[in-house]
């Protein structure tokens, strides 16, 4: 019995040339793929038409010589180019898988080129896809997610940190820039724009609406817009301002400041020409339209603005609860919405024209009036219409003024040239207008009054006094005097035409006889006061 069993072997690196059926031969030596080696290392077999087949050898077993599942950190030093096969562990799974420049380890995948991007491509349509509620975090610490929430909202959302788009393409329309939305945008904390703000439509913020160029509160949000340039506080911290010219079309304006500066030299009130705005598209070839307030129209009020307007357009009539007026002449072409309109009021609405002011006295709100009266309905005056007047306690209704006329302190008073004389005294007509007399250099003659100046002077005794109007009171020692100017028995007598002065020194007398009285107090009522009299005193000796 033979104790050893050969098989053909090489004496260098070639296969056999040929091999009879099931006919084995081995090549000897380091094995490769390719090369000189290609065929080292290798057991062959002859099949039944004399062909050479490898079916083993040590070159393919020696790289399943390791652990089942192990990759990482394997090595295989039999064979001259190093290669190895992958064995699964018994869960179908090895513990590092290269592909190309990719590496799959643990929970990682990885490039293992320097610098290398990973690329997701599906083939034609297909997608890469992230399933329902599952995140898609970056950084380290999964400071940023991104899921697809199907199970409450149906939304894509952003968590974490702050999102910076670093793209810095400008934006010229809706579908340009570095982010563009073709949908809505929702923001729920406060929105900062660092350059332009452009929106084609409208846009929502909170109750503020803008549209166009209008910025205005949305419905059902109330009628109050607030400018607040000091943020969170509703207070008067900050200021607005305002480039260019401003106009407001309301019917009340109110200034709650304390101080209030217009570089304007002249202020004007009262304007004859006011802008309405147009809240109902207008159609070609009617005559009405409706605006956005009729306060002050009247008709015969000029009408103008848009090129649709008849030539020369006046208001004809006008509803007041339906805000809608009615012009001479049909539109050529329609008034969109929003359009603004000139009225020029021509209508005399014999109105006042001034400026009212609000004060207290003595714990009692009143209203002053400085201005223009247009009326002649004011209680005790006779001042015609267009006079220029003060009012201290004035009734305001209708902007029309009520009121007694009130006291200015003033230097002085110049009359226009040609409504006085010079020299001459002024007086009241009966109409209570102040005018001129003639000039003293041509004096009329005259057999009756004349103008003096009197002091008026009151004296105040222990014990009651009868006195006479036209008794002459004298003082002894001071040589004072004047006439009684009312017939009384009293404490306190009235003399006017008073000559020097009065104490409380003195006796005095009535007539030249004594009273044995002495005045406890004197007290000037006026002094030199301008009188009419037809009676002249040659004095007393």
């Amino acid at each position: 019995m033979a104790s050893i069993i050969r098989i053909k072997r090489s004496a260098g690196t070639q296969t056999p040339a040929s091999l009879n059926w099931g006919e084995l031969a081995y090549v000897t030596g380091i094995g490769s793929y390719g090369g000189i080696n290609q065929y080292k290392d290798r057991i062959f077999v002859g099949d039944d038409g004399t062909n050479v087949l490898p079916v083993g050898g040590y070159y393919y077993t020696s790289m399943m010589e390791h652990s089942p599942g192990a990759i990482a950190g394997v090595t295989n030093t039999r064979n001259a180019d190093g290669g190895f096969v992958a064995v699964l562990d018994s869960s179908r799974k090895v513990d590092q898988w290269n592909v190309d420049n990719l590496r799959l380890d643990v929970n990682t995948i990885s490039s293992t080129n320097s610098n290398g991007d990973i690329i997701l491509d599906p083939n034609g349509t297909g997608q890469v896809n992230i399933p329902d509620n599952t995140y898609l975090s970056f950084g380290d610490s999964k400071n940023v997610q991104i899921r697809y929430d199907q199970a409450v909202d149906s939304r894509l959302e952003v968590e974490g940190s702050p999102i910076y788009f670093a793209n810095s393409t400008d934006s010229s329309s809706s579908t340009t820039g570095s982010v563009t939305f073709e949908g809505g945008v929702g923001v729920k904390r406060s929105l900062f724009v660092g350059a332009n703000f452009t929106v084609t439509s409208e846009t929502l913020l909170g109750d503020v609406r803008i549209k166009n160029n209008v910025i205005s509160t949305r419905s059902g949000s109330g009628n109050v817009l607030y400018l607040d340039p000091y943020p969170d506080s509703l207070d008067n911290a900050g200021k607005v301002v305002i480039k260019g010219d401003l106009q407001i079309d309301g019917t009340t304006t109110a200034v709650n400041s304390t101080s209030v500066t217009v570089n304007e030299p002249i202020i004007r009130v009262g304007e004859v020409t006011s802008v309405r705005t147009v809240t109902q598209a207008a159609l070609s070839g009617v005559s009405t339209v409706r605006l956005d307030s009729i306060v002050g129209i009247n008709t015969g009020d000029a009408v103008s603005g848009n090129g649709s307007l008849p030539v020369a357009a006046t208001v004809t009539a006008y509803n007041i609860s339906e805000k809608i007026i009615t012009i001479s002449g049909a539109l050529s072409s329609g008034i969109s919405t929003s359009s603004q309109l000139t009225i020029t009021h021509q209508y005399d609405t014999n109105t006042d024209r001034g400026i009212a002011f609000d004060y207290y006295s003595s714990a009692t709100a009143k209203v002053g009036f400085f201005g223009y009266i247009d009326t002649t309905s004011n209680v005790n005056s006779y001042a015609p219409a267009t006079a220029w007047t003060y009012i201290p306690d004035a009734a305001i209704a209708n902007s029309t003024v009520t009121g007694l006329r009130g006291y200015l302190d003033v230097k002085g008073i110049y009359y226009q040239i040609g409504d006085y004389n010079t020299n001459g005294v002024v007086y009241f007509d009966g109409s209570g207008l102040q005018t001129s007399t003639n000039n003293p250099a041509s004096p009329e003659i005259s057999s009756k009054q004349i103008l003096t100046a009197l002091t008026e002077v009151n004296l105040s005794f222990s014990t009651s006094v009868s006195v006479t109007a036209g008794d002459i009171i004298k003082q002894d020692t001071s040589n004072a005097y004047g006439i009684v100017k009312t017939t009384v028995t009293s404490t306190t007598i009235a003399l006017i035409g008073v000559e020097g002065t009065f104490t409380n020194t003195y006796n005095i007398s009535k007539n030249s006889v004594s009273l044995s009285k002495i005045p406890s107090a004197t007290s000037t009522i006026y002094t030199n006061k301008p009188s009419w009299t037809s009676t002249l005193d040659g004095g007393t000796f």
